[in-house]
């Protein structure tokens, strides 16, 4: 019988990552303020982003061989409120170097609250309700990011820096209390047979075509989204002309469709496969990308904009999520956090691949007009590449039998 908590399961870890990937972006709008407060100049505030995304991303390989070795509901504890730890700390921060110091300690567990939160989503449900918890959590994950700048700006609008900080603590507490009530006795694997530690298995994984296929058209996703946020702004403002206002809106298209196809691509995958969904929403990105590609360099109107973002957003939705289900069936439930830990370390490699791409493009071609064509062209042909992977990336004809079963659960002596 599946797990009878496993859905609160789910939020709950869906929550850890809203949260992380929530406080990746709302500082954004707060930078200027801290500097001011802190007296700090425009290039060392830059480190308040760079002290949470470094650890964050350093720490994610050893955070997927970590899960692997400790009851969940533990980790996810200490992650979770260690992170709201780390929140006060920021926002009681009487000095730059303590509010640094928070800021790693909120990357260091961040990276575990990303790396475990795929891992124990597909691991709490049955294969056939995995596409829609992952779709759930990846939805969320998006949905965080894009929500950060907006949250802080309206928090900023009524109080003081500290609170973008002191935000995060209910979430903390929040997500605690539900892992408290519906992850007691789970575990990712028989931690005393003596099986291979978390790097083991993620180069066991990188060894089997479908997993290494998927990994990498995961990886063009991300470094395709990666570019846009790059790319797309300067048409916006150089070529368009669009107000500031009007262009974050815009900006927001890309990730709404995302999330909103995320959980519903998650169902369609429990039930017509994984597949069907991973190739038909890589097909919508490409057509996406080459309409988008149309427009690049020549004034056009905002509802053109809007669509165009939309349909890529809405192929990387029905692509995403699918495929991370795909990734998370290929071996078996001990090695889900090796797979998550690989799969968030391509999501954070994509956003750095993708301008650092264009931005080498653009240094030798002259003139804008060349220079988002080329970019569009860059992004079209990795958007290619991702049809590739995905036609590629066949699921295993035969699964390990322990997928069958939702994630073991112990019972525990009641007092």
């Amino acid at each position: 019988m599946p797990y009878q908590y496993r859905w609160l399961a789910v939020i709950a870890v869906g929550l850890s990552l809203f949260l992380s990937a929530l406080d990746a972006t709302i500082v954004a709008l707060a930078l200027p303020v801290m500097a001011h407060h802190f007296q700090l100049s425009d290039s060392l505030a830059s480190s308040i982003t760079l002290s949470y995304a470094i650890p964050m991303t350093l720490l994610i390989l050893p955070a997927g061989d970590l899960i692997g070795r400790f009851r969940v509901l533990p980790t996810f504890l200490v992650a979770v409120l260690g992170f709201g730890l780390g929140s006060l700390i920021c926002g009681l921060a009487p000095n730059f170097l303590i509010l640094l110091a928070g800021r790693v300690i909120q990357g260091g567990l961040g990276a575990v609250i990303a790396t475990q939160g795929f891992a124990v989503a597909a691991a709490m449900v049955p294969p056939t309700e995995r596409g829609r918890a992952v779709g759930l959590i990846g939805s969320l994950a998006p949905l965080g990011g894009v929500t950060g700048p907006g949250i802080g700006g309206l928090l900023l609008s009524h109080w003081n820096w500290p609170v973008i900080f002191f935000v995060n603590v209910p979430i903390c507490l929040l997500a605690a209390l539900l892992g408290f009530w519906s992850l007691r006795g789970v575990t990712m694997g028989d931690r005393h047979s003596g099986s291979r530690n978390g790097f083991q298995h993620m180069g066991a994984l990188l060894r089997r075509p479908s997993f290494l296929w998927g990994l990498l058209g995961f990886l063009s996703s991300t470094t395709i989204a990666g570019g846009l946020y790059y790319l797309f702004p300067f048409d916006l403002s150089s070529v368009q002309h669009f107000t500031p206002s009007v262009a974050g809106v815009l900006l927001l298209c890309m990730p709404l469709g995302m999330g909103l196809i995320g959980f519903l691509a998650g169902y369609l995958a429990d039930r017509y496969g994984a597949r069907p969904l991973t190739l038909i929403g890589t097909g919508l990105l490409l057509v996406g990308l080459v309409l988008l590609l149309l427009v690049l360099s020549h004034p056009t109107s905002v509802l053109d904009c809007t669509w165009r973002l939309m349909l890529i957003g809405v192929g990387m939705g029905l692509f995403n999520g699918p495929n991370q289900a795909l990734l998370m069936s290929v071996g078996h439930r001990e090695t889900m956090g090796a797979a998550s830990a690989l799969s968030n370390l391509s999501a954070r490699l994509g956003s750095v691949f993708g301008p650092l791409l264009l931005g080498i493009l653009w240094s030798v071609l002259p003139g804008l007009a060349l220079q988002m064509n080329g970019g569009g062209i860059v992004l079209a042909f990795l958007a290619v590449l991702c049809v590739f992977c995905a036609w590629i990336a066949k699921p295993q004809a035969q699964q390990d039998p322990r997928q069958g079963e939702s994630a073991h659960v112990e019972q525990e002596v009641a007092r």
